[in-house]
């Protein structure tokens, strides 16, 4: 984020990401690469499938492959939880993969790739859960920080499949992962870790009920019909053996730190906008 700028080993490249070029000019004289750039989620990857091919997985491959030339030390491949779709079982990292999109789909498509060249380079693959709690350009599509939103502004949370789980991770604990996993990647590497926390899978409507006693007045309405059919818990021993680390942050008490935020700055309804992945993506 722009706040980084005075910081001097902080250096910003205005590009695209699919730019053979740009990735060989953020490529030089770098020991670590963390790939993040996507086009990310259902709802804007199923509305541009093309460009999240070209993006997601064209873009990625052409940049592990320089990866791979240049002997850059470690890369990290941001992949997703989603890929796991619908799950009866609590899902690990040997679970069979069910994408629902082409986020999804792409993500995978990567993974494999990566596994297909997994003795070239020293690589991690980490499947987040998703994200919440406040930051500079935080995402208000995301169920915990949407339900936060919605009920601060609107006292209304309206919930699609109240019963389904799905994981999640605060964004300064998900830097505190990804920080010690590059702390230690050459011994943790080589490996597919489900990024999160075994106390992190909560039903929409247990999230809907913790926001509901933290802001007064708030009603939750059942939705009959939505988009979003994901539904699965994500077993995350793997990464707390590997680790050692337990979360400081939890969905209960984010509540309180996203309603401060909301009470000290100016949200409206352009905001629900610039802050949301999900739409117009026009």
């Amino acid at each position: 984020p722009l706040i980084h700028y005075s910081n001097p080993n902080y250096e910003f490249i205005h590009g695209d990401i699919t730019d053979p070029a740009v990735q060989d000019s953020m490529l030089e004289d770098v020991d670590c690469v963390l790939h993040l750039a996507a086009v990310v989620g259902e709802p804007a990857s199923n509305k541009f499938p093309e460009l999240t091919k070209k993006i997601n997985e064209d873009a990625s491959i052409a940049i592990i492959d320089k990866v791979i030339k240049k002997k850059i030390a470690n890369f990290f491949f941001f992949s997703t939880c989603s890929n796991y779709g619908v799950a009866n079982t609590v899902a690990n990292e040997e679970s069979e993969l069910h994408p629902l999109s082409p986020y999804s789909e792409t993500k995978i498509n990567v993974e494999r790739y990566i596994l297909s060249h997994a003795e070239e380079f020293n690589w991690i693959i980490c499947r987040l859960s998703t994200v919440y709690g406040p930051s500079p350009r935080m995402r208000l599509d995301l169920t915990v920080n949407d339900f936060a939103y919605k009920a601060y502004h609107d006292k209304l949370i309206d919930i699609f499949l109240p019963e389904s789980y799905r994981p999640y991770i605060h964004v300064y604990d998900l830097a505190r992962v990804i920080l010690h996993l590059m702390t230690h990647a050459s011994t943790l590497g080589k490996t597919v870790y489900n990024v999160g926390f075994n106390t992190e899978n909560y039903q929409k409507i247990e999230i809907a009920h913790s926001t509901q006693k933290k802001i007064d007045g708030v009603k939750i309405e059942i939705l009959k019909s939505g988009g979003d059919k994901r539904d699965y818990k994500v077993d995350f021993s793997k990464l707390a053996k590997a680790t050692g680390l337990s979360n400081m942050f939890n969905v209960y008490n984010t509540v309180d730190q996203l309603v401060r935020l909301f009470s000290l700055a100016e949200f409206n309804d352009n905001d629900r906008i610039s802050f949301n992945n999900a739409f117009p993506l026009s």
